[in-house]
């Protein structure tokens, strides 16, 4: 006999429910997607960044595969570009020492920079050091005054020269890389998952009462004229005039009703799952460190 509302248990219906299958079953899949996920990672490792590894037909023994190497080759500046430079100063001398002058006097010759480091006891210099190495556009001269220190009349010789430019001088380079450092490695990890269980159930009974009631009415009128003639001592004309009425009458009255009970129900369910890149393993961590430490760069013998 099917259950009407009147004795009808939704809870003990959702108590039927196998909950431990509903919860239980999305929850084993996310733990069956975060193994398949980092069995996917190690996939990528081995299958990207290794070569395959080999067996030894004779002795069965495996060699583990080598790291896959990424090679470039790229031009390495090892002189660079040195332009031409004209009256380049190539030396200062002493012309004459003068008189006067103690060891540590500075003396400006031609805008560059004399420091004394020598005088005789009369203060001539007969020693001297200066920082104008490189200088260009330096006119050659000689017996050029020096200006300032603590004695006069000393002059200087300076003598220049010419330097051509110097082209840039390259080496091809040949640079070896890991591909495991070049290139994002998948860590996914299941971060949060919600599983979400709603249930509605609507029970009802129902009783509906219709009733029609009709009433109809309808009239004809006829009019008969009867004409008698009566003779006595005269004639007597005698008229009858007679008019019918016909009323009819509808009457008609109707009742439906309709009873019965009605059950609804409504279940949904919902899992979400978050998923992240997690950070790199420690042990992986090294295994990169190592890989980047192998990174070399060397001639190419070109």
């Amino acid at each position: 006999m099917p259950t009407s509302p009147s004795n009808y248990d939704p809870g003990q219906e959702l108590s039927d429910l196998d909950f431990s299958s509903l919860i239980g079953g999305p929850l084993g899949a996310i733990v069956d997607a975060q193994s398949k996920a980092a069995l996917a990672t190690v996939d990528f490792v081995k299958s990207v960044g290794f070569t395959p590894d080999t067996e030894d037909e004779a002795t069965g023994e495996i060699t583990p595969g080598e790291p896959i190497y990424v090679s470039f080759k790229y031009p390495k500046l090892v002189q660079p570009y040195q332009p031409a430079v004209n009256d380049q100063l190539d030396d200062l001398t002493i012309n004459s020492g003068g008189t006067g002058y103690e060891v540590g006097d500075t003396l400006i010759v031609d805008g560059i920079t004399v420091n004394v480091t020598g005088v005789t006891a009369t203060g001539i210099i007969n020693a001297i050091s200066f920082s104008g190495d490189g200088t260009s556009n330096v006119t050659e001269a000689n017996g050029v005054a020096g200006t300032g220190g603590t004695g006069t009349g000393a002059t200087f010789d300076l003598t220049t020269e010419d330097i051509d430019a110097v082209p840039a001088v390259f080496e091809e380079m040949k640079l070896e890389v890991p591909i495991l450092t070049m290139m994002p490695i998948p860590f996914i990890r299941v971060d949060e998952g919600n599983i979400d269980f709603n249930a509605k159930i609507t029970s009802m009974e129902y009783n509906r009462v219709g009733t029609q009631f009709k009433f109809g009415t309808s009239a004809s009128m006829s009019n008969q004229n009867t004409n008698k003639n009566y003779s006595f001592a005269g004639s007597l004309n005698f008229n009858k005039n007679v008019n019918t009425v016909n009323l009819k009458t509808n009457v008609s009255y109707q009742r439906n009703t309709r009873q019965g009970s009605k059950v609804d129900k409504t279940f949904h369910m919902g899992v979400k799952i978050k998923v992240t890149q997690d950070e790199i393993p420690e042990g992986m961590e090294k295994l990169l460190n190592i890989l980047e430490g192998a990174i070399v760069a060397q001639p190419t013998g070109n």
